[in-house]
């Protein structure tokens, strides 16, 4: 995945504490996938404001449970530097390298997140373009052996007009769910909202999405846009 700017950043669920000033920082990529027998990465912070920034990093592994993610410490990733500070119009270098793991690790694939968050100046006043923000980069490390993701939806009747529809991934891989969208009586399509974070679901893990709608047939029709490409299919709602 490219580069992308910090705006952008924040609409993906970045978290983001003030005001933000006229520049931009720039992480690439936002997304890092070590293939398999890759065991280093790189990601670069790029600064085009004219003050420097002090950056922090750190990595943890990264699971699901339902609709939540769920970081936790982990030894498994060398990150370096863990704390930078990038002049103005400059570039910082981030390096990921995996330790040597145990030999069922190259069997399955990991998870992580490497957060990068901004340390505010020191002494800064509340009228200072100063500002604290925190931005989660997903991590995945490819096993040996190929593999794949296995979604299974389901429909189901809620309160109200409201449909919820459920994906479990039951496949060894990630994957992530980049749109989805209902044909309504009528033929308009609306777009699903998403119970959780992110659009990401990891091997084993369960994702929800409501949608709002009189929606009164047995069956409902969804356009679902994931890594692969577009598929569309027909779903019985469970009452």
């Amino acid at each position: 995945m490219g580069a992308l700017s910090l705006l952008k950043l924040v609409a993906l669920g970045a978290a983001v504490a003030g005001g933000l000033p006229a520049g931009t920082l720039t992480i690439s990529p936002v997304s890092v996938v070590l293939a398999r027998g890759q065991t280093s990465a790189m990601v670069k912070v790029a600064n085009s404001r004219s003050n420097p920034i002090v950056m922090q990093a750190q990595i943890f592994r990264w699971t699901q449970d339902g609709d939540k993610d769920a970081l936790t410490a982990t030894s498994d990733v060398i990150l370096s530097p863990p704390m930078a500070t990038i002049p103005g119009g400059a570039e910082q270098v981030l390096r990921l390298l995996m330790r040597p793991g145990k030999p069922a690790d190259a069997a399955i694939e990991r998870h992580y997140r490497m957060l990068l968050g901004e340390i505010p100046a020191a002494g800064a006043s509340p009228g200072d373009l100063s500002f604290a923000m925190r931005v989660s980069i997903p991590v995945f490390v490819t096993p040996d052996q190929p593999i794949v993701p296995a979604l299974e939806w389901r429909a189901v009747r809620g309160q109200g007009d409201q449909i919820v529809l459920t994906v479990v991934n039951t496949g060894s891989a990630y994957d992530r769910i980049i749109a989805l969208s209902v044909a309504m009586p009528g033929g308009a399509a609306v777009a699903a909202v998403p119970l959780g974070t992110n659009t990401y679901i990891l091997p084993g893990a369960r994702r929800r999405w409501t949608v709002d709608g009189k929606i009164t047939n047995a069956t409902v029709n969804l356009t679902v846009v994931v890594r692969a490409g577009r598929s569309t299919m027909s779903l019985p709602i469970e009452s």
